[in-house]
């Protein structure tokens, strides 16, 4: 295949007279990045509505960056836009959980081995020493969380490390989807504790097939989990899944946004049909 012949150097392209000039409005990626924690955190968890004017409040913003997050959200795929009625978080069905972690299956392992050539000993002592205080943490919501957090940062990391930004490009909505739905996922937090420490082992080592292994490892025992669900719910007999929470409860204005949602509805949330047709997620 013949490549394009590259422009010289100083060769300058054409720009259109008409051209309208790009504008950076810090206050909107500040939102768009607040609201994406909420969902990571489950403070909006998936099938629930957004209440636009409750989460301006909580936020201390106006309705215009708000609704550009919401808009730039949706077109990442966290969000559903329903038509005349806002916004809902999207819900994933056991088919798409099951496709996501088949992709999370091939991408965090090749970060893992990527990342092994290029890990300092430091850090990856460091990184042991983290998960090895949170095998010791008891079972409270409060380690939970803390677990989530950890969890999405070493994966983070890892692909920060791997030195292939297509690769980090192509984890990032997959990172985020699977820590929107953590809370979900078949396998209770402290069993994954000692693959986290595998992974790492081959880290320190320097072994790129060890560090893989561990990863494939990881992920293994949930894609399987989440296929013999979907296994079930296809079966005549299946059993028949819960719905989905149809409304929003947002924290009290000025509190932490990664904190719980709190047991109060929203004040005066406008009704909104639940129109969506999507499986509820897997338990």
């Amino acid at each position: 295949m013949k490549l394009p012949t590259p422009l010289p150097p100083t060769a300058v392209a054409p720009v259109p007279g008409n051209l309208a000039v790009i504008r950076h409005e810090n206050l909107d990626e500040k939102v768009y990045d607040r609201i994406r924690a909420m969902i990571a955190d489950g403070v909006l968890a998936p099938g629930q509505r957004v209440a636009q004017e409750t989460l301006a409040t909580c936020l201390g913003v106006s309705r215009t960056p708000l609704v550009n997050a919401l808009k730039r959200l949706a077109q990442d795929g966290l969000l559903r836009a329903i038509p005349r009625r806002g916004f809902r978080v999207r819900e994933l069905s056991t088919l798409e959980l099951v496709q996501l972690f088949e992709l999370r299956e091939r991408l965090e392992p090749l970060a893992a081995e990527l990342a092994a050539l290029r890990i300092t000993p430091d850090e990856a002592d460091r990184m042991a020493d983290e998960w090895r205080a949170m095998a010791s943490q008891p079972d409270t919501p409060e380690a939970h969380q803390t677990y989530i957090e950890r969890d999405r940062a070493f994966h983070r990391r890892l692909a920060e490390l791997s030195g292939n930004p297509f690769l980090r490009a192509a984890m990032d909505p997959v990172s985020m989807l699977a820590a929107a739905y953590l809370h979900g996922t078949p396998r209770p937090w402290e069993d994954t504790v000692p693959d986290h420490l595998a992974v790492i082992d081959g880290l320190r080592r320097g072994d790129p097939a060890a560090s893989g292994a561990a990863m494939r490892n990881h992920i293994a025992p949930s894609l399987a989990a989440l296929r013999l669900a979907l296994a079930e719910a296809d079966a005549p007999d299946g059993p028949i899944s819960s719905q989905a929470p149809t409304s929003t409860s947002l924290p009290s204005p000025g509190a932490s946004p990664g904190a719980s949602p709190g047991a109060s509805p929203a004040p005066s949330p406008e009704h909104v049909d639940d129109d969506s047709h999507e499986p509820p997620k897997a338990a």
